[in-house]
């Protein structure tokens, strides 16, 4: 990662920010002229922002405005795909830990259905981007709720944070998206997965990451497929739910959450 990523601004006021994160994420600090890398860590006045500078293509994360912000007002309920997966019922709201945190955008959907969240992210530059967003959040009313509710963003590995947790620390629900191949490439929508699978590349432990999932959740976990591709080998899913273009493998623990 670190020979195809660079730290940068275009903004004389924010260099020592920028270097301050530079060092934070052991990653080197070049002036934006300089940029010699594919992709750029870049800081600016609005938000922090992943640029892939050959497909001329930014990503970032915004909890108060655009798609997520949209969801939060206009998505549905309940009733809704991926609460069903999680196991929601009337008088039961789940805790939940995203161990793929990714984006943050299914664990924004948690938090939007009254669930405590805890995010795990691994990738020092995709948790630099969530907690950058969640900073920028904390004034808005709505968005501070969910922090009191519980919103929690860790940058660690998934399986060591799982395998370290008390008993009485264990959540409910486990929530597993594994990086996979995309299939359609040149949907301009697709854009944001394209960077990001340079930037990672795909996950290679999946298997190991249900097993240990399967240790930790109380009651359920849920893992998140496109609609089609094939479970992750080893223990058959419970049961499933389908939306358009996704599936919600479900491996319930007890009868109970069923």
């Amino acid at each position: 990662m670190k020979n195809c990523i660079s730290i940068s601004t275009n903004t004389p006021e924010l260099e020592e920010k920028a270097q301050q994160l530079a060092s934070r994420l052991a990653l080197a600090y070049v002036p934006r002229s300089s940029v010699n890398t594919e992709l750029v860590l870049e800081l600016t006045p609005q938000h922090l922002q992943l640029l892939d500078l050959g497909m001329q293509a930014e990503i970032h994360v915004d909890f108060t405005t655009g798609a997520l912000a949209h969801r939060k007002k206009y998505g549905g309920g309940r009733g809704q795909t991926i609460a069903k997966a999680i196991g929601m019922k009337k008088g039961h709201i789940p805790n939940l830990l995203d161990a793929t945190a990714g984006l943050a955008k299914d664990a924004f959907v948690f938090a939007c259905l009254g669930c405590p969240v805890t995010l795990i992210e691994r990738s020092p530059v995709v948790a630099a981007l969530v907690d950058d967003a969640i900073e920028r959040a904390r004034e808005d009313e709505e968005f501070s709720r969910f922090i009191e509710t519980g919103f929690r963003l860790i940058n660690t590995d998934a399986m060591h944070y799982m395998n370290s947790l008390k008993d009485d620390e264990r959540p409910d629900v486990v929530y597993l998206d594994p990086m996979y191949p995309e299939r359609k490439k040149s949907a301009l929508v697709k854009k944001n997965m394209q960077i990001l699978q340079k930037l990672l590349g795909k996950d290679e432990d999946s298997e190991q990451l249900l097993i240990t999932a399967l240790s930790c959740a109380r009651k359920r976990v849920v893992v998140k497929r496109p609609k089609g591709a094939e479970t992750i080998p080893g223990r058959k899913p419970t049961l499933s739910y389908e939306s358009k273009n996704t599936r919600y493998d479900v491996y319930v623990i007890t009868q109970s959450s069923s």
